[in-house]
């Protein structure tokens, strides 16, 4: 009876312990204010809110990594949502050439040519999108810019949890929150609101 009792207060002190790892809150007047950096020259992502309006940027030292993650609202909706100098999506390859009339010997058109079309390719896989009423979804690759998103919130929600992964790893490290560049170093970040 006693080995059990024990097995089973250190499973329950096992999990509260884990619990209280997976849940990383702070509060919503800690991101209050804009971080200081300077456009490519960090690596991680900032987080902050400016009055109505929550900022999450991204930036490298000038190697490419690849950005991805989530943010979820919980108890509240997006009211609105805007992408934040994402590189440009379509790259003209080859420039296209009008039609040409053709001439004979004595000046007279005797025919006209085809012009060529330009070529285009598309970059798919930058991309920031509202999936949900409560969820955005970001997948970027950048090598020497800012990238990131705005958004505002409507109705009380209850918290904002972002979900932040560099290069396909969680890196808590490389996330810091309002004006005072505060490290919460915890994944997924959690928003908790008054």
């Amino acid at each position: 009876m006693r080995i059990k009792l024990r097995i089973t207060l250190v499973t329950f002190i096992a999990l509260l312990s884990m619990a209280s790892t997976l849940k990383a809150d702070i509060l919503v007047e800690r991101i209050q204010g804009q971080p200081k950096f300077s456009d490519g020259k960090a690596l991680g992502y900032f987080i902050w809110k400016d009055g109505d309006t929550w900022k999450l940027r991204w930036m490298t030292f000038g190697a490419e990594h690849r950005f991805t993650g989530r943010i979820v609202v919980e108890g509240g909706e997006i009211k609105s949502m805007k992408r934040v100098d994402v590189d440009t999506e379509r790259k003209v390859v080859a420039p296209g050439r009008p039609g040409r009339v053709v001439r004979g010997p004595r000046g007279k058109v005797v025919g006209r040519t085809r012009g060529r079309t330009a070529v285009v390719v598309s970059k798919e896989e930058d991309k920031i999108e509202q999936e949900t009423e409560q969820v955005i979804r970001f997948a970027t690759a950048t090598d020497d810019d800012v990238d990131g998103v705005n958004f505002e919130l409507k109705g009380n929600p209850r918290l904002v949890r972002f979900v932040l992964e560099m290069d396909g790893k969680p890196r808590p490290e490389e996330v810091e929150v309002g004006r005072t560049n505060f490290k919460p170093n915890e994944h997924p970040l959690v928003v908790r609101m008054p």
